[in-house]
């Protein structure tokens, strides 16, 4: 029986980024080739449009020579994938009402680990449509600058983007401010990424905003061995704990879109806040979720 390809993505694309050729997997595996490139494939556009791969735009086709060339990129993406039930191929990912973000408030607030930190990082995913490989490489002088003083707004730097270029997060929602100066107060207290200095209130302004239960980066090879796999576990986790059907990653972003299309945004606006292309918000803006035909191997 041929493997199911959606379970031998992950091991198919490793191989891939170890040399191995399709045709090398394939005849290890007994698929075809074509199963094999097109699984890789559908795994690289999830990792590209759910967690951000840095320096590829989440509409950008994912050739081989493509995923060889960002390889590290894919894998750091990979880091903090999880790999979901794939939604109806007509429906889009529902947009997230108000009513439920205060549900998804409260359940985290009742069954976290951790309330602060995963409070602060809904909202900031609800708020500002950041994908988690780009949140998780935001540091905490991005947020707040050495007087301890809130940034207004915000800024992702270019090295943190996907696309690769720096943006204004639109993070100026007051309950998200809140918890993000919580969660910072907390570190604080808890002695995770903490200076001898005054500056950045007394945090180290390099350390990353947002750090596992055992106050390390998501960026670190250090995180890989704690029970948290990445932020968009984290993530995943906090929308399970609402029991919403549906709300995810995606839906987060595609709410964003929406706000700002009804705040009088143009596509082009969108993409520039959201860090992708206007395609891709014509797409978050609609009602289907189709996606870019697969690239030619």
């Amino acid at each position: 029986m041929e493997p199911r390809p959606s379970s031998f993505a992950s091991t198919w694309l490793l191989a891939m980024l170890q040399g191995q050729t399709y045709d090398q997997i394939a005849a290890r595996f007994r698929v075809t080739k074509s199963t094999v490139s097109k699984s890789v494939a559908d795994l690289a556009r999830d990792l590209q449009s759910v967690v951000g791969v840095i320096g590829i735009d989440e509409d950008s086709a994912p050739t081989a020579q493509v995923i060889r060339a960002h390889g590290k990129d894919y894998l750091e993406a990979l880091e903090h994938f999880v790999p979901l039930a794939k939604p109806s191929a007509t429906t889009s990912p529902p947009i997230i009402a108000h009513t439920q973000i205060e549900q998804l408030v409260l359940h985290t607030a009742r069954h976290s680990r951790c309330k602060q930190r995963d409070i602060a990082l809904l909202l900031m995913l609800i708020h500002t449509g950041a994908r988690p490989n780009e949140i998780a490489r935001m540091t905490v002088a991005d947020y707040i600058d050495a007087s301890g003083r809130r940034r207004s707004p915000p800024w992702l730097p270019a090295h943190a983007a996907s696309n690769g270029i720096a943006r204004p997060l639109l993070l100026c929602d007051a309950t998200a401010l809140y918890w993000l100066d919580a969660y910072l107060a907390w570190r604080l207290a808890a002695g995770y990424g903490v200076s001898d200095r005054s500056e950045y209130r007394a945090l180290q302004g390099d350390s990353s905003l947002f750090l596992s239960r055992t106050g390390e980066s998501f960026t670190s090879p250090c995180a890989k061995a704690t029970s948290e796999k990445g932020l968009h576990d984290v993530l995943q986790r906090i929308f399970r704990y609402a029991n919403l059907p549906g709300l995810g990653v995606l839906g987060a972003r595609r709410s964003v879109a929406h706000r700002l299309h009804a705040d009088g945004c143009t596509a082009e606006e969108i993409a520039f806040y959201l860090g992708t292309r206007a395609g891709t918000v014509r797409r978050l803006l609609s009602k289907s979720t189709q996606k870019p035909p697969h690239p030619r191997m």
